[in-house]
């Protein structure tokens, strides 16, 4: 529902394409054929999985992206995102449009 409201608000921003993935799997699988200037990623995918290899790769491939979660204050990334972009949930259309911007956020 929330990668649902996600796309159609960043359509609504004038994103040209927007791509789902539901599983770091699909996710990586979309990687390998799609090129993206950015990325949400959802930290907690579901069935005990995150999106930490998804970052990983994101970062080797000099995409830009922002972590959403629902964690708040109490979310601890790894060293090598503590720049990173923190979308907190709920989130609406002036919190991507702040995130699509030019200037970094990292709140």
């Amino acid at each position: 529902m929330i990668a649902m409201n996600t796309e159609i608000l960043l359509l609504d921003l004038g994103v040209a394409e927007v791509k789902v993935a539901a599983s770091l799997a699909g996710a990586l699988a979309l990687i390998e054929t799609t090129s993206f200037d950015f990325a949400i990623l959802d930290v907690n995918l579901g069935e005990g999985e995150n999106c930490l290899p998804i970052a990983e790769r994101l970062t080797r491939d000099g995409v830009r992206f922002a972590f959403a979660t629902g964690m708040g204050d109490e979310m601890v990334l790894p060293e090598a995102y503590g720049d990173a972009m923190i979308l907190k949930k709920p989130y609406g259309f002036e919190d991507l449009a702040h995130l699509l911007s030019d200037e970094p956020n990292s709140e």
